[in-house]
């Protein structure tokens, strides 16, 4: 009997499938190309030839986020805008330099704020940034069996 039958890849990401695609080929929801072995923003839009949906719009599509950011206390209800503006210029710029990387949605949730992510990465950066600029306590949750990340900010003061 062969025990490394039983042994679990750890951080399955159902969304990688483990192989290349063609160089070229788009999707036809971002607009972003397969080249060099990852998915880019194109210099021109490329609307023609082989498509497929990337990962990030197959997330999207299928509303199974990669990381969450979960945001309360008082202290999120009286500078809301302040933090949502730093969140969004995150992603910005996470954007800009990754086309895999983006937010689902942001949603008011029990008096805070749920940030759904296509990058668990992302998630990440936000939790850091969030608790670096306005203190608080941050909690960090990984899942064992997938590519997935939790994290919790919460503030009262």
């Amino acid at each position: 009997m062969r025990i490394d039958r039983n042994i679990k890849e750890k951080g399955h990401d159902p969304y990688v499938e483990g192989r290349k695609y063609p160089e070229g080929i788009h999707c036809p929801e971002c607009h972003a190309v397969y080249q060099g072995g990852r998915w880019v923003w194109p210099v021109k839009p490329v609307t023609s030839g082989e498509s497929l949906l990337c990962s990030a719009c197959r997330r999207i599509r299928d509303k199974f986020p990669a990381g969450e950011v979960y945001l309360s206390g008082a202290y999120l209800a009286r500078h809301k805008k302040e933090i949502e503006n730093l969140i969004q210029k995150i992603v910005k710029d996470a954007k800009e330099r990754s086309s895999q990387k983006r937010i689902m949605e942001i949603r008011q949730e029990n008096k805070g704020l749920c940030v759904r992510l296509t990058d668990d990465h992302l998630a990440r950066h936000i939790g850091d940034a969030v608790y670096r600029a306005y203190k608080g306590d941050l909690q960090v949750k990984y899942s064992d069996e997938e590519k997935f990340v939790r994290l919790y900010w919460h503030r009262d003061e």
